[in-house]
Order: C-alpha cells, then sequence, then structure tokens
C-alpha cells in the first residue's frame, strides 16, 4: 500500500519559482543513502497552478503510512525551513492512501 502527502503551497508574490529552485537543490543536495530522509520515500509529483502565479500543490508518495509519519516530523519539516522565507504561510497538509495510479508522462 502506499501513502500520499498532499500539501498546498502559497509563495508570497513573484517567490513561487525562486522557492521552489530552493526546494529543489536543497533536496537534491541529500545523499539517497540518508535513511532519515529519504526512508520510505516512493516519488514525487509538484503541480503549478495556472490560475494563481504563486501557489503549487506537491504529492510526495510514502511505502507505509509510518514511512509518511516519520517523514512529516523530519523531512517535511527540513524542507520547510528551508523555503519559509518565500512562503506568506506554512503549507497545508493533508495525508491519503492511495486507491490508483495511472500515469504515462
Amino acid at each position: 500500500m502506499v501513502f500520499a502527502r498532499v500539501s498546498s503551497w502559497k509563495y508570497k508574490s513573484g517567490k513561487r519559482e525562486e522557492g521552489l529552485k530552493t526546494l529543489n537543490e536543497y533536496v537534491e543536495s541529500i545523499p539517497r543513502s540518508q535513511k532519515r530522509f529519504w526512508g520510505g520515500f516512493r516519488g514525487a509529483i509538484t503541480l503549478l497552478s495556472t490560475d494563481d502565479p504563486d501557489a503549487a500543490l506537491m504529492i510526495t508518495l510514502w511505502e507505509s503510512e509510518d514511512a509518511l509519519k516519520a517523514s512529516r516530523s523530519d523531512t517535511f519539516k527540513d524542507a520547510v525551513g528551508k523555503i519559509e522565507r518565500f512562503l506568506q504561510a506554512a503549507p497545508d497538509v493533508k495525508n491519503y492512501k492511495l486507491d490508483s495510479a495511472e500515469l504515462d508522462i
């Protein structure tokens, strides 16, 4: 079973791209062998709003509910801290259990 965290991000005006670039650079700098960060991670999708140039959704996928919960206290908290200066507010977060998926990107 796969679990997902869906987070809604609202950036300060004009700061979305800079915030996402900073976040991606931070994530890419962490070695895949670092279990505290990557333990149970299965993938991620970032969606940029076409209606609001300062909004984005991020979906991260986890191999278990325990991995999802563990990442919230470490991984997610660290990531938010790296870009909080670009955000209007902390992201709104909801957790889900994956029912089905089909991707051909």
